[in-house]
């Protein structure tokens, strides 16, 4: 974390060479936000080159006197220019709609059958479960990769069918950057505060590093369905939040 007094000179100054030593500081975020869009029909040297500038145009409009933190500021900038980034190149292949619907109730269904099951659902599971095809539902699949690019935090579906997408996605912002998320950002940070320290790595790993509950369980040593009830008690948090 940088002293906020680096800022405070930046501002005052608008010095170039402080500016890129912020900039050289803070370009960690830029590798971890572009992880989840690697793969998805852009170069990894273009979508770093389009977080860069991002992180660059963050800290030239960041003002240190509102008291928010930086990384609450530039995450949703630097997500919103990759996610603006693919909306404007149209690479983004053209899915029917039966197909988007099915792939949103996808993820809602694993969650459901994983905690009858305590297992990962197979397809073919899927497929009776949402009773479409197994063809339908592997077409949804990968329709539903190309279609969007998915948000940090892909699982945390308020209901599987609303074609909302991600709560943290309405948090960051496809359209909106800055100052006018801050409440929002402020809201996920009061939540997670408030997390026990194993919900605070559940809370990491599963939604920010998106490793499986399996590794999850391993690291900590518990069984899977105790990471299953963290990840599901997580989730409550933020829509009991939500909901205030």
């Amino acid at each position: 974390m940088i002293n906020g007094e680096l800022f405070d000179r930046y501002k005052k100054t608008g010095d170039i060479e402080l500016r890129n030593e912020i900039v050289e500081k803070y370009l960690y975020m830029v590798e971890v936000l572009i992880r989840k869009y690697l793969n998805k029909g852009v170069d990894y040297d273009d979508l770093y080159q389009i977080g860069a500038m991002a992180l660059v145009s963050a800290v030239e409009r960041f003002d240190p006197s509102k008291g928010f933190e930086f990384s609450s500021f530039a995450t949703p900038t630097i997500l919103g220019e990759i996610k603006k980034y693919f909306r404007d190149k149209e690479w983004i292949l053209k899915v029917p709609r039966r197909q988007k619907e099915i792939s949103l109730k996808i993820p809602a269904a694993k969650d459901e059958l994983y905690e009858k099951l305590g297992r990962t659902p197979t397809i073919a599971e899927i497929s009776q479960h949402l009773g479409y095809s197994e063809e339908d539902i592997l077409q949804a699949i990968e329709s539903g990769q190309a279609y969007d690019a998915y948000s940090l935090n892909q699982t945390f579906d308020e209901n599987g069918d609303d074609g909302e997408g991600a709560v943290f996605e309405k948090y960051t912002a496809m359209k909106e950057l800055g100052y006018d998320r801050f409440e929002m950002a402020e809201l996920i940070n009061s939540v997670v505060t408030k997390f026990s320290e194993n919900e605070k790595l559940v809370f990491r790993w599963r939604f920010l590093e998106n490793k499986t509950q399996s590794e999850i369980a391993d690291k900590l040593a518990v069984s899977q369905m105790t990471v299953s009830r963290l990840e599901k008690g997580i989730k409550q948090k933020f829509l009991n939040e939500l909901k205030k």
